[in-house]
């Protein structure tokens, strides 16, 4: 199996992406991108069998019919939270309450999302959910959490940063050995980490070890909203 994580940011210059290659006893960086254009994402996209975006891969309902047809005459907390945040977005920060997905609809991970939806276009994805069992939305600080990991401190280029960056592969050297991951080629930088942990959540995903929509009007807005694939467990290799 070959896994590609991308840290989809709206510009190439903070978009990374990281491709692995999975056996039963070994993983393979094949390939670890920085500043990737379109170009370089359909390349990579190419060569994977399942792919892990970690970016919005659609906004909530309740805006897309608000925007649409709007209705409301008045406005209040519960309409405003309907408004920003997905059925997705609600489930992972019941995960954990130190979970807190941006809302795609408000904030400028909008703008991301937005090359997102030029990306599926392109390889023709209609579910965002993940049911076609290769493309995945991913939320590396979720992967970390869902792994007991401290998902804090490492987003900037200091070398506070960069010891955080090489405690957090350290980390998950030591739960998944077969990773044999190298510290120096995945801490240089938080984009490079979080296109390596996207990777790793889509062998997860792939592999149905992560969370499912808990009922079905979950599992309906999915399909148009996006579902965020957290770790269910802390595994990656099918025993």
């Amino acid at each position: 199996m070959r896994t590609l994580g991308i840290d989809l940011a709206s510009q190439p210059d903070r978009t990374a992406a990281c491709l692995l290659e999975w056996t039963e006893s070994h993983v393979t960086i094949l390939e670890l991108r920085e500043s990737c254009h379109d170009e370089d994402l359909d390349d990579l996209i190419s060569n994977a069998d399942a792919i892990g975006i970690d970016a919005p891969l659609g906004w909530p309902h309740a805006f897309r019919e608000a925007t649409a047809r709007w209705q409301e005459t008045k406005w209040n907390d519960e309409i405003r939270d309907q408004l920003r945040f997905r059925e997705t977005d609600r489930f992972v920060r019941s995960l954990n309450p130190k979970n807190r997905p941006l809302s795609v609809s408000s904030d400028l991970i909008a703008l991301p999302a937005m090359r997102a939806m030029a990306l599926l276009k392109r390889h023709a994805v209609h579910d965002r959910s993940g049911k076609d069992g290769r493309f995945f939305e991913v939320y590396p600080a979720a992967t970390l959490k869902a792994w007991n990991l401290l998902a804090t401190g490492y987003k900037k280029n200091d070398q506070a940063s960069i010891d955080r960056r090489e405690e957090i592969v350290h980390a998950i050297n030591e739960i998944f050995p077969p990773l044999k991951a190298p510290i120096d080629r995945l801490t240089q930088n938080a984009d490079v980490l979080d296109a390596w942990l996207a990777a790793l959540t889509t062998r997860a995903a792939a592999l149905e070890m992560t969370h499912e929509p808990p009922d079905p009007k979950s599992a309906e807005h999915a399909i148009a909203e996006g579902w965020i694939h957290v770790p269910s467990e802390i595994a990656l290799f099918q025993s």
